[in-house]
């Protein structure tokens, strides 16, 4: 009796000892670690979310760069209407030069004037003006814009526009669209002149002389010609617009990866955390002498059979 009361006290004096900063840390680490994992599977979702919104917003920038494209080629083709419908006419007045005289209502003013320098006068005279974007001051967008130009692979393209900064970009864009928007304010009243010019040239008698005739045939000439000028003119600001809209895709699509890769590391660190948690548990129970050890351990091996037969190919199941 004497030896088991002994025995009994050495075990409540064992029980009562302090426990060292380790094993309290060792009852805690399980805890800590599934508080991590949930922390990393939360950042994870959310770099997942943002690499879907950039990835969207790539989607919406390669739709307003095809409309662009398809403006332009759409401006291009009219350019090559009124070119031929311009040389049609030449060829019905006999090439015949084209005459001015009559005067519209207005045409006086600085856009009536202007409306027939750029029906009559050629050069820098002559109109539309020679238009151009304004010009791209971030080296890194010109190094982007030249890839896609000379279509490098996609890989390279991706790795330029992941240096490009999206406000910049964004910013040029927005320069482009005003651009394009004060052209065409500038332009509009004086193409409306010019049609008033060529309307006053035309000819209702039917029994007014062929040079009479001749003469408002060829001033339509020259009308159609101004046409085909401004349509080519905004066909490349058009153009050039659109591949504005290229790069930001391409920005888009490398700010997308960044995130998606952000959101792999991070899966892969919530994965090592669980794994952490689970096995500080199952060293706890084991220490602990607890039957709890086995049940989750079974339940492993199970999650670990199931999750390799997910992993297994369609093509090699039998059923």
């Amino acid at each position: 009796m004497s030896s088991d009361a002994s025995a009994s006290n050495a075990g409540d004096k064992k029980s009562d000892e302090p426990k060292t900063l380790l094993e309290k840390a060792g009852a805690a680490l399980p805890v800590a670690l599934t508080a991590l994992a949930a922390v990393f599977g939360s950042m994870s979702n959310g770099a997942l979310q943002e690499a879907m919104y950039w990835k969207s917003q790539a989607a919406q920038d390669q739709a307003k760069s095809t409309s662009q494209w398809s403006l332009a080629g759409f401006k291009r083709d009219r350019s090559l209407m009124m070119q031929t419908t311009a040389a049609q006419l030449r060829a019905t007045a006999g090439y015949a030069p084209a005459k001015f005289d009559a005067a519209p209502k207005d045409a006086s003013g600085a856009e009536g004037q202007k409306a027939l320098a750029w029906l009559t006068e050629r050069g820098e005279k002559g109109g539309p003006p020679p238009s151009k974007l304004p010009d791209i001051e971030d080296e890194r967008i010109k190094e982007l814009r030249d890839a896609i130009e000379h279509r490098e692979p996609e890989r390279d393209q991706l790795k330029k526009a992941g240096r490009v900064d999206i406000a910049r970009i964004t910013k040029t864009i927005d320069d482009a669209e005003r651009y394009k928007e004060q052209t065409d304010k500038e332009w509009a009243p004086v193409v409306a002149a010019a049609e008033a010019w060529v309307r006053a040239q035309q000819v209702s008698k039917p029994d007014a002389p062929d040079a009479a005739k001749h003469a408002a045939t060829a001033a339509q000439a020259a009308g159609f010609e101004l046409e085909q000028r401004r349509y080519r003119a905004e066909s490349r600001i058009e153009q050039g617009i659109g591949f504005l809209y290229e790069i930001r895709v391409k920005v888009s699509a490398a700010e997308s990866d960044k995130h998606r890769r952000k959101s792999d590391a991070l899966s892969i660190a919530m994965l090592v955390a669980q794994i952490g948690a689970v096995a500080s548990s199952l060293a706890l129970a084991r220490k602990q002498k607890s039957a709890l050890w086995l049940f989750a351990g079974l339940i492993g091996l199970v999650s670990v059979g199931v999750g390799g037969y997910a992993l297994i190919p369609p093509a090699l199941l039998p059923f």
